[in-house]
Formats: structure tokens, sequence, C-alpha cells
């Protein structure tokens, strides 16, 4: 005769093999970034699992796959990779050389796929013992310059076509740099290291120093490029380094999540919290100020973007996934 397990002793014993479960945490996924590949698209996100050489790039809007990177097995996984502004070319730490142990980073033009076991070729490799402790990459809008931030207190700025460093930038308060801005158009850079009371913009081209706007620890450089957007809502002209009357897109605003690929769009964070302590962002027109659309959302600390076309807050889900969250129409 089959014996029946008392309800209480089957209970106790699945809670006995609970407490033996082995949960293996999944690779959260992580947004490298955005790009605007074609005109008047949608645009494209990149995405990795934090330790992974899969990258995926998929559509901003519809988050369907459009193509597949894997990338080289000497990449450093500690070092975030950086996708350029028009979603065709990556940054990519890789590990020193094995022929003379110099420090490395690679640009890998990532407009097409290939395969798991196909090497995916550097377009260029940028070398230099300088690039020992980089910390931090970032691409200007068409991928023709590269920062690399360092754990050591400096960047350095590089012609990543021709593969020569154009200058290094020392922090000021010998502290490591924890943003690096370039301008719309690419032409301007903007490093911004930790602790530092003023923001020193530097000629893309050249590397040369342009300007230092005092007062600005934090921000990034206005949607039509010629302002610098500052915390508490201030906008700064980099014409003469003074505050400008606050435009409509930035009242009530305590920070910017983004701006469109063409600076019509841009998404600020507001002052005010919603009755639950949620952020509350609004999607605004550049022009005249006009709210676009509205949501609110608790941020989980991932990396957040605003889609290339300005349709849609795109970042991470708290689970370890990335979720597309649209606030208003084209």
């Amino acid at each position: 005769m089959k014996r029946v397990l008392p309800l209480a002793a089957a209970l106790l014993l699945g809670a006995a093999f609970a407490q033996m479960e082995t949960r293996i945490p999944p690779d959260p996924l992580v947004i490298i970034g955005v790009g605007q590949d074609l005109p008047a698209s949608a645009g494209v996100v990149a995405l990795r699992g934090r330790y992974s050489t899969h990258v995926r790039i998929v559509d901003a809007n519809t988050g369907e796959q459009k193509r597949e990177i894997w990338l080289p097995p000497e990449i450093q996984h500690s070092v975030p990779p950086a996708l350029s502004g028009d979603g065709k070319w990556l940054a990519v730490a890789l590990t020193p050389d094995p022929a003379s142990s110099t420090p490395r980073v690679g640009i890998l033009n990532v407009s097409a796929s290939n395969k798991p076991d196909e090497a995916k070729p550097f377009a260029m490799i940028l070398m230099s013992a300088g690039l020992k402790g980089t910390s931090l990459l970032a691409l200007s809008r068409d991928g023709s310059r590269l920062a690399a931030g360092n754990k050591n207190g400096y960047v350095q700025l590089w012609d990543a076509q021709g593969a020569t460093r154009l200058t290094t930038i020392q922090s000021d308060t010998k502290l490591e740099p924890n943003a690096l801005n370039f301008s719309p158009d690419g032409t301007l850079f903007a490093p911004m290291f930790r602790g530092q009371t003023k923001t020193r913009i530097f000629d893309s081209k050249t590397g040369q120093l342009k300007t230092t706007l005092g007062g600005v620890g934090v921000g990034q450089f206005s949607p039509d490029g010629r302002g610098f957007l500052a915390s508490r809502g201030r906008l700064v002209s980099l014409a003469d380094g003074k505050e400008q009357q606050q435009p409509l897109y930035l009242k009530g605003a305590s920070g910017v999540i983004g701006y469109s690929a063409d600076g019509t769009r841009i998404l600020i964070r507001r002052t005010e919290s919603d009755a639950q302590g949620r952020d509350w962002l609004e999607l605004r027109e550049t022009l005249l100020g006009r709210t676009l659309g509205a949501i609110t959302r608790i941020s989980d600390g991932w990396p957040e973007f605003l889609s290339p076309d300005g349709t849609a807050l795109i970042g991470g889900d708290g689970q370890g996934g990335v979720r597309i969250l649209p606030i208003a129409p084209k």
C-alpha cells in the first residue's frame, strides 16, 4: 500500500529542499549606447551581457534585433565599450599587446554582423603606455574622435582614424573622470572629473583648450551645441561663459536624461516626484518648451537614454533586462 506523506511533513521537506536550492544569477543586459544609423530612423540600441562578448544591435522602438556582433576574446570586460552616435563604431578596451605589453583600445565597425567563430577585424587599434588604467571610453558622433578616461586622473583625446593622440587632459582635482562629453556635431569635447567646479571645453580636432566655464561642475552640451546644460536647469553660453536666460524646455528641470539626434526633443527630470516618490520625466520640444509626454519611474541605477528619434525612454527593467518605454509619438 502506498504511503501518503502528511501535509505538514511535505511542507517541511519542501522548505528543506528550498534551502538547498542553488541559484545562478543572470548576466544582466547592459546598454552600451544608442545611435541613429540612418537619417530619420528610430535609431538603434547596442546591448550586451555585462561579461559577454556578444553584442546585439536592436531597433530603438521595437527592440527587434537588427544585427549581432561577437567581440574578440581579448576585450577587457571591466571597461564599458562606447558606441558612436551614428551607431557604426564601437570602442573597446583590450588586453595589452602580447608582443610589447603596450595597453590598447580597439575600434570596430559594427554596421554589419559577424558569426561567433568569425573574428571581427579591428578598423583601428590605438596603442600607448598612457592607456594603462583606462576606465571610461567615449566616441564622437562619427567615430573620428576617441576619449579615454583614466583612473589615474586624466583623459586622452585621440584621432581614432589616424591613431594619433591629440592631447592629454589632467584633472584639476586629481580624481578620475566620470563623464566624457562630445558636442552633437563632434567638434567640441568636455571631460568631467569628479569634484570639479569648472568645465574645460576643448577643440576635438586639435585638442586645444577653447574656453573654461566657471561654476559648472557637471552637465552636458545643449542640443544646438552652442551652450552647456549645467546643474539646476541652467544654460551657460560657450561664447562668453555667462549664464543665459533659462530656456522653456528647462523650466522646472533638475536634470537632463538626453535629447533626440536632431536636437528637437529633450527628456528632462523634474524637480518634484509623484505621490509614490517616483521620478517625474517630461519629454519636451526644445523650440517652444511644449510638453509632448510624461512618465514616472523608479530608476534602477543603470544608464538611461532617450531614443534617437525622441519617442521613448530606454533603460533597465530592474530584473537584468532592458525596457523601451514609449513616451510620445513622432
